[in-house]
């Protein structure tokens, strides 16, 4: 049996206000500890630590010395990992000093489930968190500025930034930034803004956003207008979206996952909220922490069946992913708690991110450490490790994770490749025919949106045409009256948006 217990704490780590732990029986409870009494495992030592359900495999993708602490993942068209590697945490870089933080990508090139080639693409950053992978390079987050890192010679290291927003608050926290950047079918790139800290900011438009605490907001990509989202949470770290276009949030405190509505307004600390629009929780267990970093929703098909759509959290203050299923009644959607889905021996093991690759296979940013409390342990406590940090990996057994270089893909076979159960790779293919101005894609992607017989496919056809400003009414109306369910939830959105 396990035992409950409830403590209070101002903030635990990652994210986390007044936790409740359930744990796991270990002879000293070390999954109690804010400051864990263990000795850190080497890689393979805590590799042997983690309990999966049948079938499953996971696989170190990379580890000390090459990366250091990850933060948040993404990946490319390439079927490369990027990820935000900070050794400064918690501190930040006094103004005028360069930092030591890195963007890093990861390859595997020879398939054998270990990144064997790692480059790092940008440096000198100070607490780098929140990335997105486009055209020549990225747009990251980096105290104080949201920057789009540009490669303009091909070598994959950056060699121009340009400040897109900012300044943006970390002065009251470093532990509560912006995170977690994902792109939505629209074109948008949304965000998360986390505890704490203040902001007020503007795009090119000089349309103003003013922010204080936990928050989600969306940008352009260009750098010419910024949009708050919607209002509240404490401290949201983690975003997924699902199949219908839903985007979802793990808040670091109130609740492991939230459906965000636009405009609508959440738990926080002292917020009042408009009388209308307070969105309910989807859930009211806390999986035994509110210690919450990270969410995934499965959608790749080497998974097996009762896995799809389930909703995967990185717990770590219990060492452990948390799943829940999706249960719908009409448009509203309840979090069912299932079992989890790893569980680990080793109190240092914190999944801070996960991401479903385009191979399928799960990843899991591990920001390994003794410490991951922000306010009840010193900020310079000599436990903090600043070396130590791993991806890992999760395959399903005799199932095909190879990767693809979807770039060197035509605009035929790019459509086609639409047509998988991987949103991470239909929404990469999305955004490439979207950005690649220069590419002839739009009478391949209306034949497709009258032609294609599986909905998925014109789904993203349908948010390509509009994105390229190519979408016609008569297109949209056949969309707003297709059998298929999928494609008139995603063509009443695009007239919403």
């Amino acid at each position: 049996m396990m035992q409950c217990f409830r403590i209070s704490w101002w903030c635990l780590g990652w994210c986390l206000l007044t936790p409740v732990f359930v744990f796991a029986q270990t002879s000293d409870n070390q999954f109690r500890e804010i400051i864990r009494t263990t000795e850190p495992l080497t890689p393979q030592a805590e590799q042997k630590s983690f309990t999966l359900p049948p079938g499953f495999e996971i696989q170190l993708f990379a580890s000390e010395a090459e990366i250091q602490k990850p933060l948040n993942m993404a990946f490319d068209m390439k079927g490369r990992l990027w990820i935000t590697d900070s050794s400064e945490y918690p501190y930040p870089v006094k103004p005028g000093a360069r930092g030591k933080d890195t963007i890093k990508i990861l390859e595997d090139t020879d398939g054998d489930g270990r990144s064997d080639k790692i480059t790092t693409f940008a440096e000198g950053l100070n607490i780098p968190m929140g990335l997105y992978p486009c055209q020549n390079g990225v747009i990251a987050f980096s105290i104080p500025d949201i920057s789009f890192y540009e490669d303009t010679d091909g070598d994959d290291k950056a060699d121009k930034v340009t400040r897109l927003f900012g300044p943006m608050g970390y002065e009251r926290d470093t532990h509560g930034m912006n995170n977690s950047f994902r792109r939505g079918l629209d074109g948008w790139l949304y965000a998360n803004h986390g505890f704490n800290n203040q902001t007020r900011v503007s795009g090119g438009d000089g349309h103003v956003v003013e922010m204080q605490s936990g928050n989600t907001y969306r940008m352009r990509l260009d750098g010419s207008r910024i949009e708050h989202f919607t209002h509240g949470q404490v401290n949201p770290f983690g975003s997924t979206f699902d199949e219908k276009g839903n985007l979802f949030t793990a808040d670091c405190h109130s609740k492991p996952i939230y459906q965000i509505l636009r405009g609508g307004y959440y738990p926080s600390f002292g917020k009042p909220h408009d009388g209308l629009g307070f969105v309910k929780p989807m859930m009211d267990h806390l999986h035994g922490s509110t210690a919450i970093a990270g969410v995934e929703i499965i959608s790749a098909e080497q998974f097996p069946e009762e896995y799809q759509g389930d909703f995967f959290s990185g717990n770590v203050m219990t060492s452990r992913i948390n799943r829940n299923s999706p249960v719908y009644h009409g448009s509203t959607i309840i979090a069912q708690e299932e079992p989890d889905f790893l569980i680990s021996t080793d109190p240092w093991f914190r999944p801070v991110d996960i991401r479903q690759g385009p191979d399928g296979a799960l990843y899991v940013a591990d920001f390994y450490n003794k410490i991951i409390g922000h306010y009840e342990v010193p900020l310079d406590h000599p436990g903090r490790d600043r070396l130590r940090g791993r991806i890992w990996r999760i395959v399903c057994k005799g199932k095909d994770h190879s990767s693809v270089d979807y770039s060197k893909m035509n605009i035929e076979q790019l459509i086609a490749a639409l047509d998988t159960s991987n949103l991470t790779t239909r929404t990469l293919i999305t955004d490439y025919l979207s950005d690649r101005t220069e590419l002839d894609v739009v009478e391949p992607l209306q034949k497709a949106v009258l032609e294609a017989k599986q909905p998925v496919i014109v789904v993203h056809s349908l948010w390509t045409l509009f994105r390229r400003d190519a979408l016609t009414d008569n297109l949209l109306a056949r969309a707003l009256a297709c059998p298929a369910e999928l494609v008139r939830i995603h063509a009443v959105k695009i007239l919403a948006e």
